[in-house]
């Protein structure tokens, strides 16, 4: 476990194994570098599940008209696809938001595992446990989250719709529409993005947010705990 995300807890995944289920848990498992903005995993592909070894993906799904809403993100040390092995494929989209390092796992050898195996078994629920508590979270910081969280996680969607569009993390949008998005003030909203830009998380110009740390401005968006 490590320290509270939105609503709930990280799970180290791989620290819930002995080590003999832990060397089965990654047989035949690859490693590779993702470039920021790759799609790991769509809802027409195969189901696959992953450990993030290093950096920042996120699950989001899309509705028709092209709307995007995040769902999750996925850290260092953390297990995503869960519910691909234990369950139905997930109907999302995975993204690399920054450049991460991934560990793709055997399907048919995890399932397996997580079938006769009580210890992986535990460790999955264990996860999926702290991602629905992670779902609440990111639902109630929408409302419930202060100016700083609001905002933060408002760039967020924003910049990973331009991520996916366009190959740049930034959100096109001016203070006011901002605000309004969030339902506060123009004042306000640019108080709290030079706040952000003070310390070096965001860059801005004209109707632009460039997003320079997505993982620090992630960060703010998991200090909200419900």
């Amino acid at each position: 476990m490590r320290a509270p995300g939105p609503g709930g807890i990280d799970v180290d995944f791989l620290s819930l194994l002995s080590d003999v289920n832990r060397r089965r848990f990654l047989q035949n498992s690859t490693r590779a570098v993702y470039p920021a903005g790759a799609i790991v995993y769509h809802q027409k592909g195969p189901p696959v599940a992953f450990m993030c070894d290093r950096g920042l993906v996120v699950a989001y799904w899309i509705v028709p008209d092209g709307r995007k809403a995040a769902l999750a993100f996925g850290h260092a040390r953390e297990l995503v696809g869960a519910t691909n092995i234990v369950g139905q494929a997930a109907p999302v989209f995975v993204q690399v938001v920054v450049e991460s390092t991934l560990t793709m796992l055997d399907g048919e050898i995890v399932r397996n595992l997580a079938k006769t195996e009580m210890e992986v078994l535990a460790a999955i629920a264990t996860h999926l446990t702290a991602r629905l508590r992670d779902a609440f979270g990111v639902i109630a910081v929408r409302s419930l989250g202060n100016i700083r969280e609001r905002v933060a996680f408002d760039l967020l969607e924003r910049a990973i719709q331009s991520q996916f569009a366009h190959g740049r993390f930034e959100a096109r949008a001016t203070h006011t529409e901002l605000a309004d998005s969030i339902g506060s003030s123009r004042e306000v909203v640019s108080r709290t993005l030079k706040g952000l830009r003070a310390v070096g998380i965001i860059e801005t110009a004209p109707g632009l947010v460039r997003v320079l740390d997505p993982i620090r401005l992630e960060a703010i968006v998991r200090a909200f705990v419900i």
